[in-house]
């Protein structure tokens, strides 16, 4: 085959890495043999090889079949230098040279062929052959996955409408803004890690990594915080190091209320803490000056929160108190926020029947009690002669009184409600649920009870606030500005489970989730269990953010099917966000350290 002058012969005569006596014997392989005998000019750094049709080359707008060459070219070191360095998951570009747009794409498939007839398993080739094969008598194609096409200028990408013609160059990502477009990453937003591929940053231009930011600007759109988030994974794959990293950025941002006139208000973050972790976010923590440039160029918030962390523990009886934060204010929760969320002493028992007998008895006590303590609740529900009238009637069966009384009655909410060493958290509400400020509930030091009763009332409160409009000086205070309510261990509180308790607090989520945009309510579910939220809590959840865990589970999270398979391996900080109104299913790797104290 003559041999074109103009290209390098170390990379272009690919008909002389055929073997001299082997001929195709099939259409498959005829056609190969022409692919790889057309010279092939020589590839820039950053070019990979160039769009073939080993068997076709389409698009359609359910499925396409874009396959590129990789040439054998060697390298001082490596003899087989351009194929070593793709991989399963890199990012492509194809230019269309006849349109001013370029596709991109990702690597779904590497794929080896055999050049010629001889079956690797044959006699001759595997025993007399064998230590005369190398990899020139393969080619290796890559399949593409088309995400996108852009051209450069353009503000966002499009869908991909026009096929590559045969034979054109294919490279990696040249510039962060090839990546953004190609992806539909926002310029800038919340902060939460770099384009990764294979749990390595990409690379771009002089060794530059791409930030992928959550968008946050109400020009572009409401901002995604509002839409709700899940931080999923496994236990030592980095939930809280991710959380705080993320949660950091939401510290002192303002956003626009569609209510209140349309004010500007700083956010209020509330810190569901079951493990005692999130306090040291108020402490300061010392970063690589490095470190602290690339992040401050890079519009990402680090160092301590300072004083504008409070800690709030609730106080139980003579139980175990609260040790961690230096500073924190003790507080209980009243019996009197039972009269609005009544499930708060129904417990996981009760079935249907019983909850709304219990729900006549909580009116009835409020009705004659507006104020009224626990203490003063149970001696009205073991009152023979004030139960008379319930059970006469047959509005409460005997049965039933006696399933309640045992029910209600407990040890466990004496210790809970009304205790006199700490205040009411409905006279504490002004510091609690504050503009700019983020309170931490830490729950360790509680029972399993006891925490249950206190969260839940928390949660409920923030809901009801942002949706219901209760006419409270505390429910008023809530809805005065936005609120980020982050839950750790999430599965414990939003539970798929079927008591009276769990289906009460789920409805009024999915209800407060679903108006969170409108009424600046945005939820952070941070769980190892996402199997285990209620379904109708999840569907609300826009943005999944999820770190390494096992195929089922990340199934169930919702994670993109093409990262099923490799969630399992993901290392601590390596994760795959998903969210649709933000950009393409993508992997990024979080930063090697946390801007808290963790």
């Amino acid at each position: 085959m003559a041999q074109n002058p103009t290209i390098d012969p170390k990379i272009t005569d690919i008909a002389n890495l055929k073997l001299n006596d082997d001929k195709p014997t099939s259409d498959d392989d005829i056609r190969l043999e022409k692919l790889v005998d057309v010279a092939t000019p020589t590839l820039h750094e950053t070019e990979i090889g160039r769009v073939a049709i080993p068997h076709e080359l389409s698009l359609s707008r359910t499925e396409s079949h874009i396959e590129i060459y990789i040439p054998l070219v060697p390298g001082e070191d490596d003899p087989n230098e351009k194929r070593n360095q793709v991989a399963v998951g890199d990012y492509v570009v194809i230019p269309l040279g006849y349109r001013n747009e370029k596709i991109f794409g990702v690597i779904e498939q590497l794929r080896y062929t055999k050049r010629n007839a001889l079956d690797d398993t044959s006699e001759v080739h595997a025993l007399v052959e064998a230590d005369k094969i190398d990899e020139k008598e393969y080619v290796q194609t890559a399949l593409i996955d088309p995400i996108s096409m852009f051209k450069d200028g353009d503000p966002k990408a499009q869908e991909v409408r026009y096929i590559p013609k045969p034979n054109s160059i294919a490279r990696s990502v040249a510039s962060e803004e090839e990546v953004k477009l190609g992806l539909s990453i926002p310029d800038d937003g919340i902060f939460l890690g770099y384009v990764a591929t294979g749990g390595e940053a990409i690379t771009v231009g002089p060794g530059f990594n791409v930030p992928y930011y959550l968008r946050n600007d109400l020009e572009k759109g409401d901002p995604l915080i509002f839409t709700h988030s899940l931080v999923a994974g496994m236990s030592g794959r980095g939930k809280t190091f991710t959380t705080k990293n993320f949660l950091r950025q939401v510290v002192g941002r303002s956003y626009k209320l569609e209510r209140k006139g349309g004010a500007n208000r700083k956010v209020n973050l509330v810190v569901i803490d079951p493990d005692n972790e999130y306090h040291l976010m108020a402490e300061e923590h010392r970063i690589d000056p490095d470190d602290e440039q690339k992040l401050i160029a890079q519009g990402v918030k680090f160092g301590g929160i300072g004083s504008n962390l409070k800690v709030f523990d609730a106080v139980e009886g003579r139980g175990s108190r609260y040790t961690g934060a230096k500073a924190h204010t003790p507080f209980t929760i009243p019996f009197s926020l039972v009269a609005q969320f009544k499930f708060l002493i129904a417990g996981g028992e009760l079935n249907e029947s019983q909850y709304e007998a219990l729900v006549r008895l909580v009116d009835s006590f409020f009705s004659q009690e507006p104020k009224g303590t626990y203490m003063q609740f149970q001696a009205f529900v073991l009152d023979d002669k004030k139960m008379l009238p319930f059970t006469e009637s047959g509005v409460v069966h005997e049965n039933t009184l006696k399933a309640l009384r045992r029910r209600v009655c407990r040890r466990a909410f004496e210790n809970i409600f009304d205790q006199p060493e700490g205040t009411s958290i409905t006279q504490l509400y002004q510091d609690v649920f504050s503009e700019g400020i983020v309170s931490v509930f830490p729950t360790d030091h509680l029972s399993d009870v006891a925490e249950r009763v206190v969260v839940l009332a928390v949660m409920s409160m923030i809901a009801d606030a942002k949706t219901k409009g209760l006419d409270t000086d505390w429910a008023e205070q809530i809805a005065k500005h936005p609120v980020i309510l982050a839950v750790d261990e999430a599965h414990n509180y939003l539970a798929k489970s079927e008591t009276q308790q769990d289906r009460e607090i789920n409805e009024k989520f999915i209800a407060a989730a679903k108006q969170g945009r409108k009424n600046r309510l945005g939820l952070v579910l941070i769980t190892q269990n996402p199997q285990d939220i209620h379904e109708g809590v999840l569907s609300q959840i826009s943005n999944r953010i999820l770190l390494g865990m096992e195929k089922k589970m990340g199934e169930m999270a919702g994670a993109p099917s093409e990262f099923l398979r490799s969630l399992p391996y993901f290392e601590k900080g390596r994760m795959v966000v998903n969210s649709p109104d933000n950009s393409q299913p993508v992997e990024i790797l979080g930063l090697h350290f946390c801007v808290v104290k963790h």
